[in-house]
């Protein structure tokens, strides 16, 4: 293989690696940042249709993001101990807007759940799936819970590619200007930002004509039909209502698209430079030639 043809196979590898790394950093500024999560759920969440009250609503969505996407307890045996540990902050989040004057009305059918919790005549796991019994609003059952450990699971398995493809983008960019100098690398940068961004244009477009069919394919592509779907009422949806996801894809869209502008301008200027440079090394060879 000649050195254009190395350069050019180099150029796109380093192009789809930083493309991967950028759409990668931008959901790990949505899922790592529990504020993104907060101040979504402040602006989103269903608090009228909950009887949970405002706080107690946007504690438990951020509990719950952490459940989703952190170890939270996990271990080798398994995770019955992080699911306990979530089911305790629900009870402890459904006791709190029951004993509230705004809210208390709203939990008078699950007092006597709540009071066996907290009277310890009931473990947190049982009495939130009995609270879930007497409505979705109340608690998550066990179908959610496992839909959140399946989040985690794939979470968990694409940290180690993504920062794979951010070692293979570093890695190539390095090749090229050891091999070849800064003007292919100038244009794997330019190439991986412009990438990014039509990347996200497809997907926007897409969720501008029907962000339910955009939200139902890509939870198609990693989780089986039927697992991710709940009552509009339930607790997980009152969390995270289509309000919340579509301010979560516009975090995810801009924190990857202002790496991908940075990409692309600092791309650009380095190509300009080397033609520059180019440019005045010819002239001087035709000066040369010419004397």
């Amino acid at each position: 293989m000649g050195r254009s043809a190395q350069a050019k196979v180099l150029v796109v590898l380093a192009t789809i690696a930083l493309a991967i790394t950028y759409i990668g950093i931008g959901f790990a500024i949505c899922a790592g940042f529990p504020m993104a999560t907060q101040n979504l759920s402040k602006s989103n969440s269903d608090f009228e249709g909950s009887p949970y009250t405002e706080r107690d609503l946007t504690s438990l969505a951020l509990e719950v993001r952490a459940y989703t996407v952190e170890d939270y307890l996990r271990t080798d045996d398994g995770e019955t101990e992080a699911q306990d540990a979530l089911a305790t902050k629900v009870m402890e989040a459904a006791s709190s807007s029951a004993q509230s004057q705004e809210r208390s009305d709203a939990w008078a059918d699950a007092d006597s759940i709540t009071s066996s919790w907290s009277d310890g005549a009931i473990n947190s796991t049982d009495a939130m799936y009995e609270l879930y019994q007497l409505s979705p609003s109340y608690a998550l059952d066990s179908s959610a819970v496992s839909h959140l450990n399946d989040v985690n699971t794939v979470i968990s398995s694409v940290r180690m590619p993504l920062i794979g493809c951010t070692l293979i983008a570093a890695f190539c960019l390095m090749c090229l200007v050891m091999m070849f100098g800064a003007a292919p690398c100038g244009r794997a940068l330019l190439a991986g930002g412009i990438a990014t961004i039509v990347v996200f244009v497809i997907l926007g477009a897409w969720a501008a004509v029907s962000f339910d069919s955009l939200f139902a394919v890509l939870h198609s592509i990693f989780f089986a039909n039927g697992t991710w779907t709940f009552p509009a009422d339930s607790l997980l949806i009152q969390m995270y209502p289509q309000g919340f996801w579509i301010g979560m894809g516009i975090v995810w869209l801009a924190s990857s698209c202002v790496m991908a502008a940075a990409s692309i301008v600092i791309g650009a200027i380095i190509c300009k430079r080397e033609r520059a440079r180019k440019a005045a090394k010819e002239a001087i060879l035709q000066d040369a030639n010419q004397a």
